[in-house]
Formats: C-alpha cells, sequence, structure tokens
C-alpha cells in the first residue's frame, strides 16, 4: 500500500522523539510546532509540509495552538514504482544540496489542506481504485511542492546520474549481503571516488552511508514487528556482529535497539487519531 497510514489529529502533544518504518509527511493547517530533523531545526507554521524520510530521527515540540496537523507515512519504494520515470519520489529519500525538510506552500492556499482531507477520506472507504486515487492525489500534491521548491527533488538525466539511481535501488535491495563500494562501482563500471562524489550530490549520502542507513532502517522494522533478538536482528540487517549493529543503531538514533523497541512499544499504546472535520 502506498500510504500505510494517515491521520489528522488536534491533540498538542509535548515533546518527544520518534522514529517510522516509512517516509512521513506532516502538513501544519493550524498553528506551529518546531520539528528537528537529523540536527536541523525547523519551525513549521501554516499551509507549511514537513518531509522525513524513514532514516531520519526527529522530534517536535509545539509552539503555537491550537495545533492541527494531518500526517501520513509513505511507502517511497511504492511511489516510486508507480512513477518511475518522475523526479517526485526522490524527496521521501534523496537529500540534495539545497535541501529543505519544511516546505511553505501558502501560495497555494486551501489546496494542499483539501488534498489531504481527500486522501484520508479515501483511506477511510472501500471504493472502486481507491489505491489508484490516493496515488493521483499524493502525486497532485508532490507536484505543488516541485512548484513551491524544486531544489528539494535530485534531477534525473541520463547517463551517470542515471547509473546512480540503479546503484541506489541496488543498495536498498541487497543491503544485508556482504556490499562493498569498490565492488559496486566495479560492477556498474564507475570509478570508485566518482562514484561517492556523484552519489553524494544526488542523494545526500555517500553510499556507504547509504548502505548504513538502510541497514538501520530494516533493524527498526524487525525491532518494532517481531520478537527477534538484537543479534538476530544485526545478522538479518548485514551487520557482522550484534555490537556493530548496536553501536551505530546508538550514534545514529541516541537510544540503543532494545530502548528502541520499548518505544514503539508505548507509541502503538497511544489512542487514534480524531478524524478531520468535513
Amino acid at each position: 500500500m502506498l500510504i500505510s497510514q494517515i491521520h489528522y489529529s488536534q491533540e498538542n502533544f509535548p515533546l518527544h522523539n520518534h522514529y517510522h518504518l516509512y517516509g512521513e509527511m506532516v502538513y501544519v493547517q493550524r498553528g506551529a510546532a518546531e520539528f528537528t530533523i537529523s540536527g536541523k531545526t525547523y519551525l513549521a507554521e501554516e499551509n507549511s509540509l514537513i518531509f522525513i524520510s524513514s532514516y531520519e530521527p526527529h522530534q517536535i515540540q509545539v509552539k503555537r495552538t491550537p495545533y492541527h496537523r494531518y500526517s501520513a507515512m509513505v511507502h517511497a519504494a511504492e511511489l516510486e514504482r508507480a512513477y518511475p520515470t518522475s523526479v517526485l519520489p526522490g524527496i521521501f529519500k534523496n537529500r540534495p544540496e539545497g535541501f529543505s525538510h519544511c516546505v511553505s506552500l501558502k501560495e497555494f492556499g486551501e489546496e494542499p489542506a483539501q488534498i489531504f482531507h481527500r486522501l484520508l477520506e479515501e483511506s477511510t472507504k472501500e471504493a472502486a481504485f481507491k489505491e489508484s486515487m490516493m496515488k493521483a492525489l499524493l502525486f497532485q500534491l508532490l507536484i505543488l511542492v516541485y512548484r513551491a521548491c524544486p531544489e528539494n527533488f535530485a534531477t534525473l538525466e541520463s547517463g551517470a546520474n542515471s547509473q546512480i539511481r540503479d546503484i541506489q535501488r541496488y543498495i536498498e535491495a541487497n543491503f544485508s549481503q556482504d556490499l562493498k563500494i569498490a565492488d559496486l562501482a566495479q560492477q556498474f563500471y564507475m570509478n570508485h571516488c566518482y562514484l561517492t562524489h556523484l552519489f553524494k550530490k544526488q542523494v545526500g549520502y555517500s553510499p556507504k552511508q547509504y548502505l548504513l542507513l538502510n541497514r538501520l532502517s530494516y533493524g527498526q522494522e524487525l525491532l518494532e514487528t517481531t520478537g527477534l533478538s538484537v543479534s538476530q536482528i544485526a545478522f538479518r540487517c548485514g551487520f557482522g556482529d550484534a555490537n556493530n549493529f548496536i553501536r551505530a543503531f546508538r550514534e545514529s538514533f541516541g537510544v540503543p535497539p532494545n530502548q528502541f523497541r520499548q518505544r514503539c512499544l508505548a507509541f502503538q499504546k497511544q489512542p487514534s487519531q480524531p478524524k478531520a472535520p468535513a
């Protein structure tokens, strides 16, 4: 499913850290909140849309109430499969130079809020072509984002840049294997240094960082959805041993894997969010 969750909420929650398995969008309809995402801080006011990848730990603090917002979890790989030749899906995983997690959509008036409202309505009913309608609405929203902030999208070109997309997808599909960047460069007929430079420019991470982030993201999923031990999860994610996994996880997210699992359980017990007003 392209959008695994979508909510509308009016609750004013306190400062907290949380993580998600998929990319996240938060549209602030009323009020304001401070988002800290991978060390960068933004003040998201009315008509702001926040994009957070599954790799990015983040915390939120309400700054102005009442604070009303939509939030949606988006499966970036599904979106890319739906629109393989478009630059738009990349906003959920690529961080090119000049990228901002927070985009103002004030120039479009009520249109973004109306799109989110329709997405929420579609998600709660069983109707013909439901998934196709949600894809179309999400694509319409991303077009508005592109018009407001085109620098948030990595360009898709032929030649080397096209190879980078292939390498990125290869890492996403094979991160649990014993991958080495030098081997990838040889496999895709690219110079190692040039590959690293171009990958960082287009994706926002080095190939080595991106490999690690994919492993950690899968580790998050297994911690949340399974009862596997930390050692078992480390092996499935492609780490040589549990200690490497624990150290990398703590460095990236600020908490060890077992503590993350406890937070996930607490988050799942939170009450469901109210529906958006008609």
